[in-house]
């Protein structure tokens, strides 16, 4: 009898664990189940990221809700995972999955200064699990090396993290070209580096040749994506457009890439449209900045544009609401008043 209640008291505790999100089946991963069965929903906030822009990265995916507390207290710890390994290649993607309004979710993460993308919505096919947050980690193959509670993923993500070469390199058994891959791995100098590999991938060497045209391939790939995100982003973010493409032309000068990206950069600069468009995107930031200093009332969790409350809170207000109104007036036809209009009351 005793031994039957222990049972009971077991199996109760048990069950009130796992409805609490605090256990799971920590780093247990099916190995039928890769990056490649990600789907994202809507994206909220940050850069948004692709299968491309994943290939060859250690991924982590981290589950959670704004109205769950133990997911509200692990955002801080993502951020320090991000800073921490950000620069080796780590993406780390949130996705939100409950019913609450963008601009609450936004303000909470902004407050926090959320430095990943956040999406609303999305899943792992394949992966099922009944509490958030969940944490789930891809190492730099796709393959799913951690799934459980993030608490726990800590030990597994640093071993992954040792264990992935530069995206930008890969596992290629570099024998030759050790020297030009760890330079590589610096993430600078890319111009001459490429000329460089341009020689050698003339080699009489069969293994040096490889190498070399291994090691053009993924920085040639490299380069061609940012300028796919740069073009992308002309129409609707000209700043973030003008910004990649210098960039483009930092990391490659003195090679053909580089000269390229140079030569749009001057064709931005000589185009007084395209500048106001930039400058205008410069405003907005400013503005977005100051936005996210206001203070919100009682009633509101977030500042509230059109709450009269939360207006007579922030005396700035006003005169912020000018500076609005003037990006409007100055620069009516770029992508920035469009979105200017939206942060006006009743906007």
């Amino acid at each position: 009898m005793q031994y039957t209640k222990i049972i009971q008291h077991t199996w109760k505790y048990l069950i009130i664990v796992i409805a609490l999100g605090l256990f799971t089946l920590s780093g247990i991963a099916d190995e039928t189940i890769t990056i490649d069965n990600l789907t994202l929903g809507e994206l909220l906030m940050g850069e948004g990221v692709d299968k491309e822009d994943l290939k060859d990265h250690v991924v982590a995916i981290e589950f959670w809700g704004y109205n769950c507390p133990p997911c509200r207290k692990s955002i801080p710890h993502m951020v320090d995972l991000v800073k921490k390994y950000e620069a080796k290649g780590f993406i780390l993607i949130g996705i939100h999955s409950q019913s609450v309004s963008k601009e609450q979710v936004i303000a909470f993460c902004k407050s926090l200064k959320v430095n990943y993308p956040i999406y609303q919505g999305g899943n792992i096919k394949g992966l099922s699990f009944s509490g958030i947050p969940h944490f789930t980690i891809f190492n730099h193959r796709g393959e799913m090396v951690f799934d459980g509670h993030p608490s726990v993923a800590d030990k597994i993500l640093d071993d992954t993290m040792k264990n992935a070469p530069d995206p930008l390199v890969g596992e290629y058994p570099y024998k030759k070209l050790k020297s030009l891959a760890d330079q590589i791995s610096q993430h600078k100098g890319f111009g001459s580096i490429m000329s460089q590999l341009r020689k050698k991938a003339e080699s009489s060497d069969a293994d040096e040749k490889a190498e070399a045209g291994n090691l053009m391939e993924r920085l040639i790939r490299f380069a061609n994506r940012a300028t796919e995100k740069a073009e992308g982003k002309k129409a609707s973010e000209p700043l973030n457009a003008f910004n990649l493409y210098q960039e483009i032309a930092t990391l490659f000068k003195g090679d053909e890439i580089g000269d390229n990206a140079e030569k749009v950069v001057k064709s931005f600069k000589e185009d007084k449209a395209f500048q106001d468009n930039v400058n205008a995107d410069k405003e907005f930031e400013q503005i977005i900045g100051e936005m996210e200093k206001m203070k919100n009332c009682n009633k509101c969790k977030a500042f509230n544009k059109n709450c009269s409350s939360c207006q007579e809170k922030n005396p700035s207000w006003n005169s912020l609401k000018q500076r609005i109104e003037g990006l409007i007036k100055k620069y009516p036809n770029s992508p920035a008043a469009g979105k200017a209009k939206e942060l006006l009351p009743n906007g």
